[in-house]
């Protein structure tokens, strides 16, 4: 064998060695990618079991809550700020949800739970009141733009107030 057909071979050798280096980095690329995606879904599961048991653990604060949601100008004055941080700190998270879903490190199974929350409980008379009475004005364009779109077109997945009102049982 001469030099010329050993330097072919160690060519060809190299060549399958830096072929071999870039899948091994596409694969860790989208092994991170998969963590990443899983730490969004976590963090956003996290935020809303902790802004979920400031109200579930407190029966006044559930009373703000749903009241708040029905009417958030029938609240006290206290009772309307409290009503407020509860649904911005909502809010927040859900921007924040949005991000992650325009960056595509949020599934959309994942996404249609956020955006379900935010057209029903923005589309909610509180809701309604807390977007239109500033808080609105505390978000980035595009997560405006996306509520501004997601409120006008009508849809309503729940309805957080009336789940909680008693229901008339039928038992004839």
């Amino acid at each position: 064998m001469n030099w010329e057909a050993l330097g072919a071979m160690g060519e060809v050798l190299g060549s399958l060695l830096v072929l071999a280096t870039l899948i091994y980095v596409a694969i860790q690329t989208r092994n991170i990618n998969k963590q990443s995606q899983a730490e969004a879904r976590y963090a956003f599961v996290d935020a809303v079991a902790d802004i979920n048991m400031v109200i579930a653990q407190n029966k006044e604060t559930a009373s703000v809550w749903r009241r708040g949601l029905e009417f958030a100008e029938d609240l006290d004055a206290d009772e309307r700020m409290q009503f407020l941080m509860l649904i911005g700190q909502y809010a927040n998270l859900w921007s924040v949800m949005h991000q992650l879903y325009e960056d595509h490190l949020l599934p959309q199974t994942q996404w249609t739970i956020v955006k379900n929350d935010i057209t029903s409980i923005l589309g909610s008379n509180g809701g309604t009141y807390f977007w239109e009475n500033g808080g609105g004005a505390a978000f980035d364009k595009n997560f405006v733009d996306f509520v501004r779109t997601e409120l006008q077109s009508g849809i309503r997945p729940y309805d957080m107030h009336g789940m909680a009102l008693p229901r008339i049982r039928d038992d004839a």
